[in-house]
């Protein structure tokens, strides 16, 4: 591994660990804490400001070691990464009405997209359709990236999820990068990686210092994952031979399965249910995970598996089938697997609802004298 490369993942790492203790020592200090209410699934006061030392890392660790010749549209991406920075802050902190936040992720989305030159253009053949012009990428893509913001905010609802899901997608698409010779952006896909595994040592074996990435994490990991896996699909086809997919689309699909079709399914339900697509509510994938009695660890442990199997899926189906046949197969398969926890979830409730209404008959004609069967006998004759 390239010096440079294993430098900045230390740094990178010891820059958040050792920024969150201090985070945690102010937000107790100032009150700042996520308080557990009827729809949160932690029981604890936790803080919510863990996304700061995700900033703090991923920035100066990217300042200290991208090469001097840094790529123009890089400047852009951390205007767009700085902007999900303050609102998420705000929003944390003080709490903001949806629209107003979802109005700075469109425009942090346009900077990126028109300015930065994060554009989908190339579409592999979805569809038939290889190449698309500036007219249909520039809004195509920054309805993708405000998506995938969201999404990634959405999923941020257990322990471990979207830092463990981040974490992932930085270290595959990271290495990508750097084996395929695009160094800047495995730098900063490095960058990430390096955070993000410094802040789920703290969420999920923290401790006193146990802390939350909040929106201030998630809004910044959302825009990070959205241009990365834009810039894979696009360099794709410039990359060397050996480095290239044959179905790049389908690999950033599935690296992103979850929230992506997480969000579209919860979506769905809020809008046929007449509600505003950004209302809360216990639909999402790991809510029925922890209601199926997983715990978090094991809940994020089965989504990262589960989005690794569809990693797998897709690399091998694209030399059997088309990328359109491939992507709707995806889709298919994710929304099947959903269906099948939330029927599972919905039969074991019912078992469970009926099981404890016999037990509550059973301790009902026991409590008369402690003669249970003669008293069921007896209440049944009067019926007869």
């Amino acid at each position: 591994m390239n010096i440079a490369l294993l430098s900045n993942i230390i740094t990178s790492f010891f820059l958040t660990y050792l920024s969150i203790p201090t985070i945690v020592k102010v937000s107790n200090a100032k009150n700042l804490m996520d308080v557990p209410d009827h729809r949160k699934l932690n029981k604890t006061v936790v803080p919510t400001l863990g996304g700061i030392a995700i900033f703090i890392g991923l920035t100066l660790s990217s300042m200290l070691f991208l090469p001097e010749k840094t790529l123009p549209g890089l400047r852009f991406l951390f205007v767009g990464i700085t902007m999900m920075f303050f609102i998420g802050l705000k929003d944390d902190i003080l709490i903001i009405a949806a629209r107003k936040k979802l109005i700075v992720q469109i425009v942090a989305a346009l900077i990126l997209v028109v300015m930065g030159n994060f554009q989908i253009h190339h579409f592999y053949g979805i569809l038939d359709t290889y190449y698309i012009n500036n007219w249909i990428s520039i809004p195509l893509t920054t309805v993708i990236v405000v998506y995938l913001i969201n999404a990634m905010n959405l999923i941020d609802g257990i322990d471990g999820l979207a830092g463990s899901i981040g974490l992932l997608v930085s270290a595959s698409l990271g290495t990508w990068f750097y084996v395929a010779g695009f160094i800047a952006y495995g730098i900063i896909c490095t960058a990430m990686a390096g955070s993000l595994l410094a802040y789920l040592r703290y969420n999920l074996w923290g401790g006193k210092n146990k802390v939350f990435m909040g929106d201030t994490g998630s809004l910044i990991l959302g825009i990070f994952l959205a241009a990365m896996t834009i810039k894979f699909n696009e360099l794709n086809i410039k990359a060397p031979v050996a480095m290239q997919i044959k179905q790049a689309p389908i690999i950033a699909l599935a690296l992103l399965i979850v929230p992506i079709t997480d969000t579209l399914r919860v979506f769905t339900i809020r809008i046929i249910q007449k509600r505003s697509p950004f209302s809360p509510d216990m639909n999402h994938i790991h809510h029925l995970l922890i209601k199926s009695g997983l715990t978090h660890i094991q809940a994020t442990s089965f989504l990262v598996a589960y989005t690794v199997l569809f990693l797998l899926i897709g690399l091998t189906l694209q030399n059997y089938l088309n990328v359109t046949a491939n992507f709707l197969l995806m889709l298919v398969l994710s929304f099947a697997m959903v269906g099948y926890l939330k029927k599972r979830y919905t039969e074991d409730n019912q078992s469970l609802k009926i099981d404890e209404s016999g037990v509550k008959i059973i301790k009902l004609y026991a409590s008369k004298d402690g003669n249970f069967f003669q008293n069921f006998i007896r209440d049944r004759r009067k019926i007869l």
